[in-house]
């Protein structure tokens, strides 16, 4: 203490601003250094002793959140005398400066809201003003998604990271895709002739839909989250098996499967999909409408 107080009388003495500014400042970069080794510390032993990935992240952002806190604290009690005297200075500051600060404080603030209410965590996977990706990261003021490309290209990540300020979760929607549960309905069209079998194309699909290793695990699971969701979403499904829909245009018929996948997964579901039916087309088992009906047709008509 009276070395500080000490060192702020000397450099009161030779810079002119008054002693007491100067220990403040003194105490409050002090606080924030000590701050830091602490929790600088929390994390190595966490790292060290913690062997879990995920358990490892969320620990040291907990970590972090606190440091921030604390530091806040810290400030607000060191200079709890002179904030009344800051405030009016603030007070005369321009236009430009204060606009500037909003934008800060309300990402500040949306961080807090985030935290509390969760619309996501860490690896939920949300889209947010017509972005889609993987969220790896959140912090006081933005939060980070992992980008994935949209549905013509099958949401695969494209390994860009998008920083995103938090106060857009109160101007924009945001979809989360994994929140309530973690599957979503992925749909499939397959084309078929107008002259086929139509009741044994469709038997074939849904054979091969439902022998799929991943889909035919994902009802019971479903189920289970569905039980557990209630309670806080109005959320009801009568059927969570695999479907066929039917449409009938001019050309062929169109068979619309639908089926329950994670997100994560859905492209590499549809790709084992689509080379069964594949494989079935080769074999004729399954009358596929292609190029080649379309050719044959026309040569008919002709």
């Amino acid at each position: 203490m009276n070395i500080i107080t000490n060192f702020s009388t000397i450099m009161a003495k030779m810079s002119g601003i008054n002693k007491t500014y100067i220990s403040l400042v003194i105490y409050t970069t002090l606080t924030i250094i000590t701050i830091y080794i602490v929790t600088k510390i929390l994390i190595f032993i966490n790292t060290k002793l913690n062997k879990n990935e995920k358990s490892l992240y969320i620990i040291n952002k907990r970590i972090k959140i606190i440091r921030i806190i604390l530091i806040i604290l810290g400030i607000i009690l060191i200079w709890e005398t002179q904030l009344q005297n800051i405030i009016t200075f603030i007070s005369f500051i321009g236009a430009a400066a204060t606009l500037a600060l909003r934008d800060i404080i309300v990402n500040f603030f949306a961080g807090i809201y985030i935290s509390i209410y969760k619309p996501f965590k860490i690896e939920d996977r949300i889209e947010i003003n017509n972005i889609i990706g993987d969220v790896v990261n959140t912090n006081s003021l933005n939060f980070e998604i992992l980008e994935v490309s949209n549905k013509e290209n099958n949401k695969q990540s494209t390994g860009i990271i998008i920083e995103i300020p938090n106060s857009k979760i109160f101007t924009e929607p945001v979809k989360n895709y994994t929140k309530a549960f973690k599957y979503i309905w992925n749909e499939l069209e397959v084309k078929i002739k107008l002259d086929a079998d139509l009741a044994k194309n469709k038997k074939l699909l849904y054979d091969i839909v439902k022998s799929n290793d991943i889909v035919k695990r994902i009802p019971k699971k479903m189920k289970e989250q569905l039980n557990e969701v209630v309670r806080d979403y109005r959320i009801y499904y009568n059927n969570l098996d695999p479907i066929i829909y039917t449409t009938v245009t001019e050309d062929y018929v169109l068979l619309t499967i639908r089926y329950l996948a994670h997100p994560k997964k859905s492209r590499f579901i549809e790709s084992q999909i689509w080379n069964k039916i594949y494989e079935n087309a080769k074999e004729n088992n399954l009358d596929l409408y292609t190029t080649e009906t379309i050719i044959n047709k026309k040569d008919s008509s002709n």
